[in-house]
């Protein structure tokens, strides 16, 4: 029971680090190199939107598949633990019956001590890995000058007037993923 445990939470891992590269937009090469070259302006939007919803729909097609094979785990784990309650209840006794359940009890325990202290080394794992690469994405906007087409939406506001001034402004828009667009006709 622990062996199958501990391949469902490797896939777990697994998981969550590639959900770590998603959220630090740090998109696996397969899903990343996914290009077309376009020199007409007009289409060139209609391309990124193309490319962002393949790009998006490959990341939950992986997504699914580990959701799969973390459910085919846990029927396995819930498969083994009822073939070893099957084998260890094969007993007429009432004060044998008695320990098997102590028995059960300490065995479900210590699989779930087991359990929440390998999760826990995972989610140490994941902040550690969400830093290095929030680390090597902010790096890697300062010095890229190729355009690369993200997953995440970008988001545009569209005011008639804007309020603030040019040093809010910058500071708005400093991360690179803040828009401005100044109206002509203002």
């Amino acid at each position: 029971m622990i062996t199958i445990r501990k391949k469902q939470l490797k896939i777990f891992e697994d998981l969550t680090m590639f959900e770590q590269r998603i959220l630090c937009h740090k998109l696996p090469k397969s899903v990343n190199d996914i290009r077309i070259d376009t020199n007409e302006e007009q289409n060139a939007n209609k391309h990124k939107k193309t490319i962002q919803e393949l790009k998006r729909r490959m990341l939950n097609v992986e997504l699914e598949q580990y959701e799969i094979k973390i459910q085919h785990y846990e029927h396995l784990y819930e498969k083994e633990l009822n073939a070893f309650k099957s084998e260890t209840y094969n007993t007429n006794s009432s004060y044998q019956l008695c320990q098997l359940n102590m028995l059960m009890h300490f065995v479900q325990t210590y699989v779930y001590h087991h359990t929440n202290l390998l999760i826990r080394q995972i989610r140490f794992k994941e902040s550690y890995r969400h830093v290095k690469l929030m680390r090597h994405y902010h790096r890697q906007l300062l010095s890229t000058t190729k355009e690369i087409i993200d997953v995440y939406p970008q988001i545009i506001v569209d005011v008639p007037r804007i309020s603030l001034n040019r040093f809010q402004l910058d500071y708005l828009s400093h991360t690179g993923k803040l828009l401005l667009l100044f109206n002509s006709y203002l």
